[in-house]
């Protein structure tokens, strides 16, 4: 949680800023006169920045930080609303153009701006008073070196561990109560060190020290918490007072035992004090003896305390130990009497535990508390164990490790309450030893280092639901002979909780490759290319002499592993990988960093498989083999959701429908997730099995996650995704729990809505589009969102996303707990509200409580609101002063007379009516909108713009389409139709046949008044092909999205030459085309050097002269920018000018009238051509022939109602990089000849194509059975 406050901290200082330092800001600053204060404010924010940066960079995280971000980032939302707010003022012009208007403005606004400075500068001054920002010290360690310290220290501890049980071939773990009670006479040390600090070390130590046989076989014991700083006195007191108090009389004891110890002591502190005159005081019970034995010197307490002791045998617990110089005080205090005496130490630090043990020592796992949580013992080695290896030089070899650490210092090792060693598997099992049958025998230590990942097991070896098809595809590449007879490396890639681990050791035990050395290595955190080296070369050296053909190896070159430096690992393993075929596994790759550092050593392995979350990082170790692993399919997943209830002993047929539809929900939540699946199905095996019960689940699966032990195993593996974010992605990754379940998040929408509240802007060269762009395509390829579908995702090209059900479960409780986004829905609690809102959703299913709005929500510094469902005219207040967003696509039952208010929202930026089907026109106070960026009003009925929105300078993407998408249907969607019939009327016959409504507005419904009926008869015309634009449009300097401008009405020719002045456009939309104005268009666009997208549709299908492009050759072109092209109308000089589009993508044809050797052919040399899409008579032949070496990067080929179409032919070396092929609506289509030529194909659509289908099954069953064929 901390982690996330100072990212969404830094997001929102980071918005404040941009705006502080904008040339706009500067200007406002300059004319009101308050520039000292606002420089004043954007230099303090600056440095504030800064530190947030550092906090990140050295994860500094407390709860004092995480409220002083808190508070810094409601003060820069505070700062930036500001700096806007005295913006609007200072647009009042006067008359006489005097700045600003009221002079009284601006006296209130420098008094405010100077408020804003104390603010800013008490914010800042708050750090000094609580020591937030430390000065650096070259001689102290960062908080991040520190943890990296502690982890390093860990990994020593744990990879020491796994050394020991793989050289000697045992298990690693022991028996605290078999050390302690050992017959060993000799004096021992055991330190315990835990991954989560204190956890569970207590309750451990505590079982064994009050067991009556541990009682029974010590005659003195104590428990000495070790207090800070350490005083030796009182250290030894408590000894005294504890060993009195645990002697028992009914104990048998030696002739000198505890009592008799107790007495000898009181005897001599009674000797030894005498009175002032030598004469012994009054008091001598045993009481007033430990209060005198308190004023005794030191070195008379010890001597007597040595003198006694040395005859008894003692247990000793030592907790919190943190220093070497406390052990080296503790230790001289215990003599080894040769009494199977035993210390017990509780440390925090893995270093500490290594060095307080005696040596040689080994560590050994003691208890396995969860799977992140595990408890380890440092212990002396037997004798046997001892004489494998020099002690000290292992020792130093460890150390040289540790120091070897690109991120750490071993000396730097510091004590926190938190040191753990992550462990990055996602799915491991324990592992054991194999000596099957014909199999070789491999040495696996990632199952017993670090962590038991059995709890995470989501798939078993036995059987790979949904997995055999991966399985059979990696092994086939891994197995295939490569002729260059390098290493070949294969990234299997995806998001946490797909199994990637559990397929890869299904691959690595495969008896198929049976001739193969393996080795595999997980990763541990933080990275160490050393402990990493180690791994690897241990296992396979340990491999080579298990065969007998490298028993012939020299003892110089099998030489332990463990004194090796980085060097020496590095030759070594480069050493074995050159005498055998070996297969490497690389699990949990976290960054390209990790890979280059120990890819150099490698290249003599002949096959190396990593897996990791990021498809970045996977591209980066292997491009040409790269698997991405997605979710298992429907019935894989029913089927293993069945297997974990009911535990194979029932038929999926056998289930009843009400609990088959629960189990349905359940798996649409884990959306083919197998580590969700295995673990609900594991917990619903443990319920009644009924539908009511897991209704409960599916009802309440987000606070399950959170509070069910046995489901946050699910929350905890995916939250390492979203803690692996940095923070720019982390604040848009949460913005996207605004949308609801399921809910088809279109690519446009997010990034124009990100933009809008401020988390991209033009840097560095790079537009605010192009970095959001990089935002998305991140998110992507850490699998924190899905792709949506369609055949845009064969192009890397994705215009939509969905979030998986369990990652959005994620981004809703981090977005709850930073207070980031509120949702009213039915449910909700309205107490969950924390001071004012930032981003409002109302969902559906609300059920519009006016009171609860206006009165319980804090709007005021409300930055976006998104309505789903009904609309009601309350839900904009007079509060949203400071409102950027507001989305109200698809909304039900908004009216034109709803919009009234929506001038007052001078700061908004995003504006999308999208789909809201009873909007007719806009306001006049649109023109207020001064900051407006977006306006969106496709699927509306809004035939024409109104002339102020030429006085939106700002304005970017303007985008409308008159009633040409009308889309699915919405309730009112008939409102037109219902009150206009099909008559078409004027102004006097619509007042004289319709006037009732004029003079009884309450006989209407859907909520329409006077003003809507009065727009609603002005709607005269629906034949149409765009929006009207008004005169002046051409002012929009800013635009870079225009459309659908319908050029076929009385200005017509006018709005062509004003789009002519907007030079800036990147995407354009046209249509009404005709063939008075077609040379026109192109003229207007010809110079339009940024345009990458256009679409042209003609007018008048039926008019004799419809040609689009009759102009276009050498003297006129299309701009040679375009990337996308779509032309609705007869072509006739294709082959003059197409081939200049060099690096055109995408083509659309509709009603083109293509011959095979005019055009299509003349397609097939574009260099850059990778979607094609021939539509509605776009070709005119009845043989579409594609002709040998043409279309070489064609990806997807769609063919959609062709009626003259009957063969198509592929030659050879044809489309070889096509993977879709989709054929709709062509009922002549009677045959397609050889597909078996295209390559690369993986799936084929058909759609009402009944003609060819037969065809087609037949060819995939018989050559293409890799094709998917999908049938609609």
């Amino acid at each position: 949680m901390e982690a996330t406050g100072v990212s969404l901290g830094k997001a929102a200082l980071g918005g404040a800023l941009g705006y502080a330092t904008s040339k706009a800001a500067e200007e406002i600053a300059l004319q009101l006169g308050v520039e000292r204060d606002v420089n004043f404010i954007k230099n303090e924010l600056q440095m504030i920045q800064s530190f947030l940066m550092t906090a990140d960079e050295e994860q500094i995280q407390n709860k004092v930080l995480t409220t002083w971000v808190k508070q810094i980032g409601a003060l820069a939302y505070k700062v930036e609303d500001s700096l806007m707010d005295f913006g609007l003022h200072s647009e009042k012009k006067s008359f006489l153009g005097c700045i600003p208007h009221n002079p009284c403005d601006q006296r209130r606004i420098a008094k405010d701006v100077k408020q804003l400075r104390a603010e800013v500068e008490d914010v800042s001054n708050r750090n000094l008073r609580y020591r937030l920002i430390k000065e650096s010290s070259g001689s102290e360690p960062t908080m991040a070196e520190q943890q990296a310290n502690i982890a390093t220290a860990a990994m020593f501890g744990i990879n020491e561990a796994s050394l020991t049980a793989l050289e000697h071939k045992k298990s690693s773990e022991v028996d605290l109560n078999q050390l302690i009670t050992s017959k060993d006479v000799n004096l021992r040390v055991i330190a315990m060190w835990g991954t989560s600090g204190d956890l569970g070390k207590t309750s451990a130590i505590n079982e064994l020290y009050d067991d009556p046989k541990v009682m029974k076989r010590f005659e003195f014991r104590a428990w000495i918490r070790l207090m800070h700083p350490f005083n030796p006195q009182e250290f030894l007191q408590s000894l005294v007072r504890q060993f009195y108090e645990n002697s028992h009389d009914d104990v048998a004891k030696p002739s000198f035992g505890p009592q008799e110890f107790l007495r000898s002591l009181v005897r001599q502190f009674y000797e030894s004090s005498l009175d002032e005159v030598g004469k012994p005081e009054k008091e001598t019970s045993v009481g007033a003896v430990l209060a005198k034995m308190e004023k005794m010197d030191q070195s008379d307490l010890v001597r007597v305390f040595n003198a006694q002791l040395c005859g008894n045998s003692y247990l000793v617990v030592i907790d919190d130990l943190s220093t070497l110089v406390e052990w080296h005080w503790i230790r001289k205090y215990f003599p080894d009497n040769k009494k199977q005496s035993r210390i017990i130490i509780s440390t925090q630090q893995a270093e500490i535990a290594s060095l307080c043990t005696e040596k040689p020592y080994q560590v050994s796992m003691f208890k396995q508390l969860s799977y992140d949580q595990t408890i380890y013992l440092f212990h002396k080695k037997n004798s046997e164990e001892a004489s494998f290896t020099d002690v000290d030089q292992k020792l130093e070899a460890m150390r040289a490790s540790c120091s070897a650490n690109p991120f750490s210092d071993p000396n730097k090792v510091t004590s926190t309450e938190k040191n753990t060693a992550v462990p990055t598997d996602e799915i491991q099992e324990g592992n054991q030893e194999r000596n099957n049958p014909g199999e070789e025998k491999v040495h696996d230590i990632t199952g017993r280092k670090k962590f038991d990942r059995s709890r995470t097991m989501a798939l078993t070896d036995e059987v790979l639901y949904g997995r055999e098809t991966e399985k059979s595809v990696l092994i086939e590449i891994i197995a295939q002979r490569d002729h260059s007879h390098g290493c070949k490396v294969i990234s299997v890639w995806g998001m946490g909780g797909l199994g990637k681990t559990t397929l890869v050791r299904s691959i690595y035990r495969s008896q198929q490759l049976n001739d193969w050395k393996r080795a595999w290595a997980t990763v541990l955190r933080p990275f160490n290319p050393d402990v990493l080296l180690r791994d690897l070369a241990l296992q396979l050296q340990n491999t080579i002499q298990e065969d007998p053909a490298g028993l012939t190896e020299t003892a110089a070159q099998t030489r332990s592993i463990s004194v090796m430096n980085v060097q020496e690992l590095k030759e070594e393993v480069a050493r074995v990988l050159k005498t055998k075929m070996c297969l490497l596994v690389l699990d949990d790759i976290l960054s390209t960093s990790e890979w280059d550092l120990v890819k150099s050593c490698l290249d003599n392995a002949g096959r190396i498989i990593v897996t990791t979350r990021e498809k970045n990082i996977a591209e980066h170790c292997s491009k040409e083999h790269m698997y991405h692993l997605k979710g298992l399919k429907d019935d894989a997943a029913l089927d293993l959701f069945i297997k974990k209830v009911f535990k194979n002993n029932i038929n999926k047929n056998d289930i009843a429908p009400a609990m088959m539809e629960q189990a349905r929900l359940t798996l649409q939540k884990c959306d083919g997730l197998p580590l969700a699946i295995s673990t609900i199905g594991g917990f619903l095996a443990t319920k009644p099995k009924n539908a009511i019960e897991w209704k409960k689940i599916n009802d309440n699966i987000s606070i399950e996650l959170v509070i069910n032990p046995e489901l946050r195993t699910i929350k905890t593996i995916l939250m390492r995704s979203y803690d692996g974010l940095p923070y720019h992605l982390k604040a848009v990754f949460l913005y996207m729990s605004i949308f609801p379940e399921d809910h088809r998040i279109r690519w446009g929408r997010l990034v124009r809505r990100w933009i809008a509240e401020g988390y991209s802007r033009d840097v560095h060269g790079m537009t605010a589009v192009e970095l959001c762009c990089r935002y998305f395509d991140e998110l992507l390829d850490r699998s924190m969102i899905l792709p949506g579908e369609g055949i845009d995702q064969y192009i890397q090209k994705i215009n939509s996303c969905q979030l998986h059900d369990m990652i959005r479960e994620i981004c809703i409780s981090k977005a709850m707990e930073e207070n980031f986004v509120f949702t009213l829905e039915e449910g909700c609690c309205l107490s969950d509200t924390q001071g004012a809102i930032r981003h409002l959703v109302i969902g559906s299913n609300w059920k519009r409580d006016k009171d609860v709005f206006e009165r319980i929500l804090d709007l005021s510094h409300l930055r976006s609101m998104t309505v789903f469902g009904e609309w009601r005219s309350f839900f904009i207040s007079d509060n949203m002063r400071f409102l950027r967003v507001l989305d109200l696509e698809d909304t039900i039952g908004l009216r034109d007379h709803h919009l009234d208010k929506i001038g007052q929202l001078h700061h908004l930026k995003y504006l999308s009516l999208r789909g809201c089907r009873c909007i007719l026109y806009l306001p006049d106070s649109l023109q207020n909108l001064r900051h407006l960026q977006t306006l969106d009003v496709r699927g509306t009925h809004i035939i024409e713009l109104p002339r102020t929105i030429t006085n939106l300078s700002k304005l970017q993407h303007l985008r409308a389409d008159g009633v040409l998408n009308r889309g699915r249907d919405i309730k009112g969607e008939d409102m037109v139709d219902k009150y206009l019939g099909t008559d078409t009327c004027d102004t006097c016959s619509v007042l004289l046949s319709r006037g009732y409504h004029f003079l009884r507005p309450q006989v209407l419904d859907a909520g329409l008044n006077r003003y809507d009926i009065f727009n609603l008869y002005r709607f005269h015309d629906r034949n149409l092909h765009g929006v009207i634009l008004p005169i002046g449009i051409g002012k929009l300097k800013a635009l870079h999205a225009l459309g659908v401008a319908d050029v076929s009405r009385r200005n017509g020719n006018a709005t062509l030459k004003e789009v002519g002045m907007l030079t800036q456009l990147r995407k354009l939309k046209v249509g009404g085309v005709n063939y008075s104005n077609v040379n026109e268009l192109w003229s207007a666009i010809a110079g339009h050097n940024q345009l990458q997208s256009l679409s042209v549709e003609i007018g008048d299908l039926s008019e004799q002269r419809n040609e689009l492009d009759g102009c276009l050759g050498e003297g006129l072109l299309p701009p040679n920018s375009l990337e996308s092209l779509t032309l609705h109308g007869k072509l006739v000089n294709a082959t003059k000018w197409i081939h200049k589009l060099q690096n055109l993508s995408k083509l659309v044809l509709r009603f083109s009238n293509l011959g095979e050797d005019d055009g299509i052919q003349a397609l097939g040399v574009l260099p850059n051509m990778v979607v094609l899409c021939l539509r509605s008579c776009s070709f005119k032949g009845t043989q579409l022939r594609f002709q040998r070496s043409t279309f070489q990067i064609l990806m997807v080929l769609e063919l959609q109602e062709l009626d003259n179409l009957q063969l198509v032919l592929f030659e050879e070396d044809t489309m070889p990089k096509l993977e879709l092929l989709q054929i709709c609506g062509c009922q002549g289509l009677k045959d397609i000849s050889r597909m078996p030529a295209l390559k690369s194909l993986k799936e084929i659509r058909l759609h009402y194509s009944e003609n060819v289908k037969k065809e087609v099954e037949r060819q995939v069953a018989e050559h293409m059975t890799h094709v998917r064929l999908k049938h609609y």
